[in-house]
């Protein structure tokens, strides 16, 4: 047998939700540069059943997602407490997935459900940390909008609900991502979705696969607030071996479709939230990074800066992450689930040989 450190290169199944393949990324057969116009709702309404909904259809879609978005009593008050403690959000994110499936009706829950109460948990999460109110949905809104609000406490305008959802959209799936494939090995265990999804995202709390984004706002801030040029702050980084956030990818290798979309918003937003200059530092570093390494931004690159002209503080920016991927999560649990095929990979043993048991060998004389 082939032995592929980190499954790098095997197909380990077959999916009808999404492909890289050839460095092009589909969602059911639609390049990402056209579905990322579609509206949240029906992209979700596509991972799922794989087809686009009927105007009739995304309708019934749209509002049953929007009236699920509340959380039961109980959640609430066991989030208040939980949620102001000082671990990383993503801790508190993990914790709170699991607490989902014990004050709901985990045996009839289904997935529009789920995402609806993730996405509500998750701006909870961080009204609370922010000390203030949460907010119900509003039943006249659509999904990104009534998210947006409950996050932010604002309404948001046409526009902003427009960009954000295209955000939502390219973070929503990428076949077998790590994160992603954790839920499918739960799943193929036949256990239910809630935990599913904490395995989930105990995998993307890791910082190879879902902190990127706050680390390259991390970088940001340190270069503004330090009045570093961003240049001298690369080849310091790179003399010292550390790695910048927020460039290259495993498939990706020359440029991530979802990045170039990405940039466009990022430049929208930092002009009208007066972040210019995080954008202008952006841009220099990028233009660094492509000409010294042929390296380009990843869909980490940008999505640091968006969420930030949103008004969310870095620590929250994997949660963000989180509440789009579960719409993929959730896509990927149901097709495993359909499957019936128990995950259960082989290894190749590298350890001693040749041992054998002597009663008492191992024994301390008292």
């Amino acid at each position: 047998m082939t032995n592929s450190r980190g499954l790098a290169g095997i197909i380990v199944d077959e999916t009808k939700i999404s492909s890289t393949k050839n460095a092009h990324l589909i969602y059911a057969g639609y390049p990402i540069e056209e579905i990322a116009q579609a509206s949240f709702e029906e992209v979700v309404f596509l991972l799922w059943h794989t087809c686009l909904p009927n105007k009739h259809e995304l309708t019934a879609f749209r509002q049953n997602l929007v009236e699920q978005m509340v959380l039961p009593a109980e959640t609430i008050r066991l989030l208040l407490y939980i949620a102001k403690e000082p671990q990383h959000p993503m801790s508190i994110l993990r914790t709170t997935t699991s607490l989902l499936g014990t004050t709901n009706d985990v045996e009839h829950d289904e997935p529009p459900k789920i995402l609806a109460k993730m996405l509500t948990a998750i701006a909870a999460i961080i009204r609370i940390r922010d000390n203030e109110p949460l907010l119900e949905a509003d039943h006249h809104l659509g999904v990104v909008d009534n998210f947006l609000l409950m996050m932010t406490g604002k309404k948001p305008s046409q526009q902003l609900s427009r960009m954000f959802s295209t955000v939502m959209i390219l973070h929503a799936d990428h076949e077998f991502n790590a994160s992603t494939f954790t839920a499918r090995v739960a799943a193929s265990t036949l256990t239910d979705y809630y935990s599913c999804l904490t395995a989930a995202v105990c995998a993307l709390k890791g910082p190879l696969h879902g902190g990127a984004n706050e680390r390259v706002f991390e970088m940001l801030e340190t270069i503004k607030q330090q009045q570093i040029d961003p240049i001298v702050y690369l080849q310091d980084q790179l003399h010292a071996k550390r790695k910048i956030m927020g460039f290259g990818h495993r498939i990706y290798k020359n440029g991530d479709p979802r990045a170039v979309i990405l940039k466009k918003i990022a430049a929208e937003l930092a002009q009208e939230t007066d972040n210019q200059v995080y954008f202008q530092i952006q841009t220099q570093i990028a233009d660094y990074m492509l000409e010294k390494f042929k390296l380009h931004p990843n869909v980490d690159y940008y999505t640091a800066l968006i969420y930030h002209c949103l008004g969310l503080q870095k620590e929250t920016f994997t949660m963000i992450f989180a509440a789009c991927r579960t719409v993929g999560w959730l896509a990927h649990i149901m097709e495993q689930r359909q499957e019936n095929v128990l995950i259960r990979p082989c290894s190749a043993y590298v350890g001693p040989t040749g041992r054998h048991y002597s009663k008492g060998a191992g024994e301390i004389d008292e």
